[in-house]
C-alpha cells in the first residue's frame, strides 16, 4: 500500500471534499440527457460512416458554459460537471451498437426486431457503468501518478478553465462544418471522396492497382487533428501498407485465382480493387486486431486480478461500506448494489440469449460464462489502455472474442442464421460493457480531479446510459433505410463488416480465412516488438483509405500549429484552441451529414449527381477541402493573437 500513495500526486480539487454542492438538479438532468441524445445520433452516425467514436467532453463542456454565462447560472462549475458527465453516455454506449448490429443487415438478417438489438446493448452498457464502478478507487485514486488519463485530465483542465469565450468559436466552427457536410451530403457541389481514378491516375489504377483516396468530410478532419500526429501516422501507414502493398502484390501472385464478386465469378486479376480488399486484404487487418487484443490482455493480466481482489475485499469490508467513515469525493455506488447489478444484468442477458437464440441450456450457460469472463478480463484491459492513451481498442478485444466465440459455441452445435444472431447478441453486449466501461472511467476521473461525488455520477450515468442505448439503436435503424450497409453510396460501417466477415463463414460451416488471419497476427506481434502500436496500425488496415488519410491530414496540421511558434507556452495555447475548432467540425459536420440522412429519408433529393461525378466536381472539391484546412489552422492561430 505504501507504492501506491507514492504515486499519488497532491490532492486539492476544486470542489473541496468537505463541503457539499448542488451538483444535480432538474437543469443538469435535462441538459445533460438532452446533449446524451443529441450526441448519440450525430456522432452514431459518424461512427457508421467512418468507423471511429469521439467523445462529447469537449462541445458539451464548452457549451455547458456558454449557457452557464447565458443563463447567469450560480452554481455553473458543478453543473457542467455533471452535465457533460450524463452527456457522455450518448458517446460512450454507441460503439456497442454501430459496431454490430450493422452486420445484421449487412448478413441480410432483417427479422431481428428493435427490442431485440436494444436489450443487450442497454444490458451490457449498464453492465460496463458497474465495472468501472468496482475499478474506480484503484485507477483514479490509488494510482493517481501512474494513469496519465489523457482524455480525463484534458476534460478536466477544460472545465477548471475560463472557457465561456471558446463557446462562440465552436459555435463558428461548428456552423461552418455544419453547412460545409450539408453542401456536400445533400447538395454536391463538389466531390467528397477525392481519388486518383480519373486521368492519368486511372491508367496508374488499371495498370498497377495503386489507388489513392481521401474523403474530405469536415468531421473527419477535426477526428484527425484531435488524434495527433503520432497515432495518425501510424493508422494511416497501416492503411498504406494494405492498398498500396498487399493490394497490387494479391493482383501480382493471385490474378488466376477465381472469386465472387456482385453474384458474378470472375478472376482476381479483373475484379475490383474494392472487392480485392474486403474479400482478402481486409482478413489481415481482422487477424491483427484480433492478435493486439490479446496482446493488451496478457500484458494487463496482474492489473486483472489485483482489482478483482480488492473489489472482493471492497465487499466484505464493514469499513468500505460505512459510506458516512468516507468523504464526499470517495463514495460510489454501495458494493452489494454493484455486485447485485453486475449478476442481474448478466442472468438477464442469460434470459434473452436463452429465448432468442440458445437451442439448449447448454448452450446459454456456456454463452453466460463466455460473456461474464470476457467482461471481467477485457473490461480491465480497456481501462487500462483508456488510462494511459486516452483510447479503447473495443472493436479488436469484441473480435476476439468473436473468434472464440463462434468456435465454442459452433461446438456445442451452433451454426448458420442461428449461430450467426447468438454470436452477434453476445457481441453487442460485450462491446457495450467495454465501451462503456473504459470511457466512463474517464468521466470518473474528471469526478476525482474537480472533487465531483462519484456516486452522483454514476447514478444518473445508469440512466443516460439506457436512454442513449435505446437512441443509437434508433440510429442504426435510421441510416438502415435511409442508405443502408450494402451497396452502392451504402454506410462503410467498418467494423461491422468486419464483425460479418467473421462471423459468417465460422457459422456456416465453412472455413475461415485462417491463413490471412494468422498472416495478420504474425504481423501485429512483429509491430509489438518494433515498440510500434499494432492496434493502431491494425486500424488503419482494415479501414477505408479514404477514411484514414483525412485523419492524416487532420494530424498534420495539429502537428504544425503546435510547432507554430518558438514560444512553447505559445503553441499549447494554440493547440488548444485548434481542439476547440476540431471539436466544432466534429459535432456540427456530424449533425449536418444527419441532417442529410433525414432529407433523404424523406425523399428529398437535391443532389447534383451529373456535376458530382464529374472531374471538375473532384477539383473543386480539393479547393473546398483545402480551405477548411486554412480555416482550422488559421483560427487555432488567430484566437490567440487576440488575448
Amino acid at each position: 500500500m505504501s507504492d501506491e500513495n507514492k504515486s499519488r500526486r497532491p490532492y486539492a480539487p476544486r470542489m473541496s471534499p468537505q463541503k457539499t454542492y448542488e451538483e444535480i438538479n432538474s437543469y443538469v438532468v435535462f441538459w445533460g440527457l438532452f446533449f446524451s441524445v443529441l450526441f448519440a445520433l450525430a456522432v452514431g452516425y459518424l461512427c457508421l460512416k467512418i468507423g471511429q467514436t469521439v467523445d462529447a467532453f469537449a462541445p458539451v463542456s464548452v457549451l455547458a458554459m456558454g449557457m452557464a454565462v447565458l443563463f447567469h447560472r450560480k452554481n455553473a462549475f458543478p453543473e457542467t460537471v455533471h452535465i457533460q458527465a450524463i452527456a457522455s453516455a450518448g458517446t460512450n454506449i454507441i460503439g456497442g451498437a454501430m459496431f454490430i448490429l450493422p452486420a445484421l443487415y449487412i448478413l441480410n438478417i432483417e427479422d431481428v426486431s428493435f427490442i431485440e438489438m436494444a436489450i443487450p446493448i442497454v444490458l451490457g452498457g449498464v453492465l460496463g457503468v458497474f465495472l468501472a464502478t468496482v475499478f474506480r478507487r484503484y485507477f483514479c485514486e490509488e494510482m493517481d501518478g501512474v494513469y496519465p488519463f489523457p482524455s480525463g485530465s484534458a476534460a478536466a483542465e477544460v472545465l477548471e478553465s475560463d472557457e465561456g469565450t471558446k463557446a462562440h468559436l465552436m459555435l463558428l466552427s461548428g456552423a461552418v462544418a455544419l453547412v460545409y457536410d450539408f453542401v456536400l451530403n445533400s447538395l454536391g457541389w463538389w466531390q467528397e471522396l477525392l481519388t486518383t481514378t480519373f486521368h492519368w491516375g486511372q491508367a496508374l489504377a488499371d495498370k498497377y492497382k495503386l489507388v489513392f483516396s481521401l474523403d474530405n468530410d469536415a468531421a473527419l478532419l477535426g477526428i484527425g487533428y484531435f488524434t495527433g500526429l503520432r497515432y495518425a501516422a501510424i493508422i494511416a501507414a497501416g492503411s498504406f501498407f494494405s492498398w498500396l502493398v498487399c493490394i497490387p502484390v494479391a493482383y501480382y501472385l493471385g490474378g488466376d485465382h477465381t472469386m465472387v464478386v456482385g453474384g458474378e465469378t470472375m478472376l482476381l486479376a479483373n475484379a475490383p480493387v474494392d472487392a480485392v480488399f474486403s474479400q482478402y486484404v481486409r482478413h489481415i487487418g481482422i487477424g491483427m486486431l484480433a492478435m493486439s487484443g490479446i496482446i493488451g490482455l496478457l500484458s494487463m493480466s496482474g492489473v486483472v486480478v489485483r482489482v478483482v481482489k480488492r473489489a472482493i475485499a471492497d465487499l466484505f469490508s464493514k469499513g468500505s461500506a460505512a459510506t458516512g467513515t468516507l468523504l464526499r469525493t470517495q463514495q460510489d455506488l454501495p458494493m452489494t448494489q454493484i455486485v447485485f447489478g453486475s449478476l442481474l444484468m448478466a442472468i438477464l442477458f442469460a434470459v434473452f440469449f436463452h429465448v432468442m437464440c440458445s437451442e439448449s441450456l447448454t448452450q446459454t450457460v456456456i454463452a453466460f460464462i463466455l460473456v461474464v469472463l470476457f467482461a471481467l478480463m477485457l473490461s480491465v484491459v480497456g481501462i487500462s489502455s483508456i488510462a494511459f492513451t486516452g483510447n479503447e481498442p473495443v472493436s479488436g478485444m469484441t473480435i476476439f472474442m468473436i473468434i472464440v466465440s463462434a468456435v465454442v459455441m459452433g461446438g456445442v452445435g451452433m451454426s448458420g442464421k442461428t449461430g450467426i444472431i447468438a454470436i452477434l447478441m453476445m457481441a453487442a453486449f460485450l462491446c457495450a460493457t467495454l465501451a462503456v466501461s473504459g470511457n466512463f472511467m474517464s468521466e470518473l476521473k474528471v469526478a476525482y480531479i474537480t472533487g465531483a461525488t462519484p456516486k452522483k455520477m454514476q447514478q444518473w450515468q445508469l440512466v443516460s446510459i439506457v436512454l442513449a442505448g435505446i437512441v443509437s439503436v434508433g440510429v442504426v435503424f435510421l441510416m438502415h433505410y435511409a442508405y443502408g450497409f450494402t451497396g452502392e453510396d451504402a454506410l462503410a460501417a467498418p467494423q461491422a463488416n468486419a464483425m460479418a466477415a467473421i462471423v459468417k463463414p465460422m457459422m456456416d460451416g465453412g472455413d475461415a480465412p485462417w491463413p490471412l488471419y494468422m498472416a495478420g497476427a504474425f504481423f501485429a506481434v512483429l509491430l509489438w516488438m518494433m515498440k510500434i502500436p499494432p492496434l493502431a496500425f491494425a486500424l488503419g488496415s482494415y479501414l477505408p483509405m479514404g477514411i484514414n488519410t483525412p485523419v492524416l491530414v487532420g494530424g498534420l496540421i495539429s502537428y504544425f500549429v503546435s510547432h507554430s511558434s518558438d514560444d512553447a507556452k505559445v503553441n499549447a495555447k494554440r493547440l488548444s484552441e485548434g481542439n476547440t475548432v476540431a471539436s466544432g467540425f466534429v459535432a456540427g459536420g456530424a449533425i449536418g451529414s444527419l441532417i442529410s440522412a433525414v432529407l433523404h429519408i424523406a425523399g428529398i433529393d437535391w443532389f447534383a449527381k451529373a456535376w458530382a461525378a464529374s472531374p471538375a466536381a473532384t477539383f473543386a472539391g480539393i479547393v473546398a477541402y483545402f480551405v477548411l484546412c486554412i480555416f482550422l489552422y488559421a483560427m487555432a492561430k488567430h484566437a490567440v493573437k487576440q488575448d
